[in-house]
């Protein structure tokens, strides 16, 4: 009878342990099927934004996720509202491109202290704080895309121009992905008979256009224009088209968009290279970053990296593809 009881026991005590995890599995699957809405911020309009917004948007439909999305036009007080918004209306997770390495930090603290977890895409804060402030930057190796941009520079001023240039440049260095950007570039031209003639802060076309026009006006001699971004490179081409400097100032530039893959298939050769961010896998790894983070689910590693093809006019079918795809 003793033996029949223990025995009992121990099939209900085994029953509830089933039960148990089978009530556990059905609530984390519920979890994951459950809808999500994530508030997403852009610095600013630009294609590289338009084409990441375009993989977070994919990305969000097929994971059963409402993105709300607002753009910061580089304005941190806009920024820090559209934090406290996405606050109030209690958001599963935030997906932002800070608008500063500093003035950020407080939007963020708040969306901590809110218990609401931060993914960074393209732009972040500083160190320390990024690690502490967000679960994850997914990004570029901007270094590294520096690094190939330099190396082809600097292969052309060794192979055509006997190891000597006179460099314009157009910059984004208010930006630290920029300033990275800009250590890769340096690296590879350092050693070389390289003067740097002029270079100023312009990364968004209207504003950047007059400035190259400016840096050729004063310096006629230059050779080699270098672009921090896609803007940059529109704006310097045109600029050199305009003086009528086509076959005698080459740019190698940073970031794609279809008017830099145009410039990159064109028969007049002004721009040699480019080389390019992925936005739309960006976008759309730093939403499934955001959902994890949500469902506090691991993320992976902090930084993460999307990928950094390359355009170049020798071989120009890659850039015509480009433009193709996004017919």
């Amino acid at each position: 009878m003793d033996a029949q009881r223990k025995n009992g026991s121990l099939r209900r005590g085994l029953a509830a342990l089933m039960l148990g995890a089978a009530a556990t599995a059905a609530c984390a699957q519920a979890a994951s099927d459950k809808p999500l809405t994530i508030g997403v911020i852009e610095l600013f309009a630009n294609p590289h934004f338009a084409e990441a917004r375009k993989g977070i948007e994919e990305s969000a439909k097929a994971s059963n996720t409402r993105v709300l999305v607002q753009n910061a036009g580089f304005d941190a007080a806009k920024e820090a509202q559209f934090i406290q918004t996405f606050i109030t209306r209690k958001v599963d997770a935030i997906l932002v491109s800070a608008v500063s390495p500093t003035g950020s930090l407080a939007a963020l603290r708040l969306a901590k202290a809110a218990g609401i977890p931060v993914v960074c895409y393209t732009t972040c804060v500083n160190p320390p704080d990024d690690k502490s402030l967000v679960q994850a930057y997914v990004t570029s190796d901007n270094k590294n895309i520096g690094t190939i941009t330099g190396r082809a520079a600097a292969n052309y001023i060794k192979a055509q121009l006997g190891g000597k240039a006179r460099v314009l440049m157009l910059t984004c260095e208010a930006y630290d992905v920029c300033k990275q950007r800009r250590a890769g570039i340096n690296e590879q031209l350092a050693g070389l008979d390289v003067k740097i003639l002029g270079e100023q802060e312009g990364y968004q076309l209207d504003k950047a256009r007059p400035i190259a026009e400016s840096l050729l006006a004063a310096h006629p001699d230059a050779n080699v224009f270098i672009a921090e971004n896609q803007d940059a490179v529109v704006a310097a081409a045109q600029a050199i088209k305009a003086k009528g400097l086509t076959g005698k100032v080459a740019v190698f530039g940073i970031d794609v968009d279809t008017q830099v893959a145009q410039l990159i298939a064109s028969p007049d050769g002004i721009v040699h290279w480019t080389t390019a961010q992925d936005p739309y896998r960006l976008g759309a790894r730093g939403l499934e970053a955001a959902i994890r983070a949500a469902r506090k689910e691991p993320v992976g590693e902090f930084y993460q990296y999307a990928p950094s093809p390359t355009y170049t006019k020798d071989s120009p079918q890659a850039a015509l593809k480009y433009v193709a795809d996004r017919r």
